[in-house]
């Protein structure tokens, strides 16, 4: 993928952020519960998701870490939702 690929695919992914928050505000910067109203995660996920923090002895702000990583791994992909596979990806950076 060349740099121009990639940057076109950030710059979508930032203003998908720009849109759900209404503001200029990313996913790292906003506020976890306005994160958690605009992203919801499946009971499939969380599931995922705790099983994975309580083998790995994550704290929930490692989790949390996790969740928003997804969210922006799946606006890169111009998913509307987070994926299970994104879920994957950013545990695997952990």
């Amino acid at each position: 993928m060349s740099s121009k690929e990639v940057q076109s695919r950030v710059e979508a992914a930032r203003n998908l952020q720009y849109k759900r928050y209404g503001k200029e505000q990313s996913n790292g910067r906003v506020s976890y519960d306005t994160l958690q109203k605009t992203s919801p995660l499946t009971q499939k996920q969380q599931r995922i998701l705790q099983q994975l923090a309580g083998k790995k002895n994550w704290s929930n702000r490692t989790q949390i870490k996790i969740i928003r990583l997804a969210r922006t791994i799946s606006d890169l992909e111009g998913k509307t939702t987070i994926t299970d596979q994104s879920i994957w990806e950013a545990a695997k950076l952990q």
